[in-house]
């Protein structure tokens, strides 16, 4: 979940897109402004990304959320 600076959508977007790892970003309404969805092999990726996104320039908050698999 990430937020950003208003009238910084459209460059934090892109730079988004282009993270190795990331494989959607989604702009969205309301608490937050995109969801970025990562596809990495291992914990060490998601850091990376992490790192990444919180270093582009724009972005105010940053909110990670991991998946889990639901086995029946």
């Amino acid at each position: 979940m990430i937020n950003v600076e208003p009238g910084t959508e459209k460059a934090v977007h892109d730079e988004l897109a282009a993270i190795k790892g990331i494989r959607e970003v989604v702009p969205v309404y309301g608490e937050h402004d995109f969801i970025a969805i990562a596809d990495v092999e291992s914990i060490s990726d998601l850091n990376r990304a992490v790192l990444n996104i919180r270093e582009i320039s724009g972005i105010s908050y940053t909110q990670t959320i991991l998946g889990m698999e639901l086995r029946l």
